[in-house]
């Protein structure tokens, strides 16, 4: 299947998350002046084939700063390759940017990038629209430039350079959807630790996100009792803080890896919901409008259990609670759906979306029963105000 990669505009505000440490500031009273383009240089491999299956090394690319009259100008940076130079673009029929070219997902503000050769032999799969090894050619020309934005400048592109790969044919798989975690001190039991899901809790995915294909890239949803006490983003509870999202001077504006940052604290106590999209690392958060009732219990009912009640265990115990968590074995072919304990009255069924460690979805009032088609031992997470519903599997 050939896809689509759908860049959305590189935000303002995205370029604040460092300072360039290209280049020292080259003067005490500089003037910004817009550059026209900036160097990228020859990889040393440039001179051979970059065999993708037998190579290990990760592929090394440098640039220099695109010289912006001495400016001391925090600069973000994305790597682009594709199969020719021409770095084009359409529009599809729902209005949706496609590119004929990959972006790497991660901005950088550095000048300096390393990738993962398997994921440029993946990423080459897709832009041939190969389906067997017979579509894969012996030599493939990839062709790279950067690109560099500034807060207050537009996008300035790079010089092309030609690299010359040896792929090999890959089966593409979907990526996961990527998650990141909430902690605060409305979040679990408030220790702002780095124990799932206690001191820290997953987002979820949802059914209606359209995430990339192959890099896992869209929108995660949270909704939820906060206060003004505050909590941050974190990429991962085990990467010791180095994947973080926090405040900027005021509610509403964010900075990304910056280990000072402040705590994000809404404006007044309440129910709020949290769209992060996790392709340009920039949370919305609005006020919940709609009903978020208060439930004493949530439970698991299914053909495991008679349709009787295994209660989960409320997330939060330091404000009110509207996520809930259970450790549980389910054979394949086990029927399930979420309910209110001891009462039908609010129940949530569905369909399963297939993730590579489990399944997500979105639970509808009276839904459907959810089908395990693979068992195991599951982390089931639900949320009772979207519904929205993750099993993870465990040992994976």
């Amino acid at each position: 299947m050939k896809l689509k990669y759908i860049i959305a505009p590189v935000l303002a505000g995205l370029g604040m998350i460092a300072f360039s440490s290209c280049s020292d500031d080259n003067g005490s009273n500089p003037t910004l002046h817009m550059p026209e383009s900036f160097v990228l240089n020859t990889p040393s491999v440039a001179s051979s084939v970059l065999d993708l299956e037998a190579t290990t090394a990760p592929f090394v690319i440098t640039w220099s700063q695109p010289d912006y009259g001495g400016f001391p100008a925090a600069v973000t940076y994305y790597v682009q390759y594709g199969l020719d130079d021409q770095f084009t673009s359409t529009i599809d029929d729902e209005g949706n940017t496609v590119l004929n070219y990959i972006q790497e997902d991660e901005p950088l503000s550095v000048c300096r990038d390393s990738i993962n050769v398997a994921d440029i032999n993946r990423n080459l799969m897709t832009l041939l629209g190969a389906s067997s090894a017979a579509d894969v050619p012996e030599i493939v020309d990839v062709y790279f430039r950067i690109s560099a934005q500034t807060p207050s400048t537009d996008v300035i592109y790079s010089n092309v350079v030609k690299v010359k790969t040896s792929p090999y044919f890959q089966t593409l798989v979907a990526a996961d959807p990527i998650l990141w975690y909430l902690t605060g001190s409305c979040i679990g039991d408030g220790s702002w630790g780095s124990v799932v899901p206690t001191g820290c809790q997953p987002m979820y995915l949802s059914q209606e996100s359209n995430y990339d294909y192959a890099t896992g890239t869209g929108e995660i949803f949270w909704a939820g009792y906060l206060t003004s006490a505050g909590f941050k983003f974190r990429g991962s509870p085990d990467d010791n803080w180095a994947v973080q999202i926090g405040q900027g001077d005021s509610f509403g504006e964010f900075k990304l890896n910056d280990g000072g940052s402040a705590n994000i604290s809404v404006p007044t106590d309440g129910v709020y919901l949290i769209t992060l999209d996790t392709k340009t690392s920039t949370p919305v958060i609005t006020e919940y409008t709609g009903s978020a009732k208060v439930f004493d219990g949530i439970a698991l009912a299914g053909s495991f259990n008679g349709w009787g009640d295994t209660e989960l265990t409320p997330i939060t115990s330091v404000c009110e609670n509207h996520d809930w968590f259970i450790n549980i074995t389910l054979e394949t072919g086990a029927e399930v759906k979420f309910k209110q304990v001891g009462s039908w009255d609010f129940n949530w069924g569905g369909k399963f979306t297939q993730l590579s460690y489990g399944y997500y979805g979105n639970g509808v009032g009276n839904g459907d029963n959810l089908y395990i088609s693979e068992g195991g031992n599951f982390n089931i997470y639900f949320n009772d105000i979207t519904g929205l519903f993750r099993f993870e599997r465990t040992g994976n």
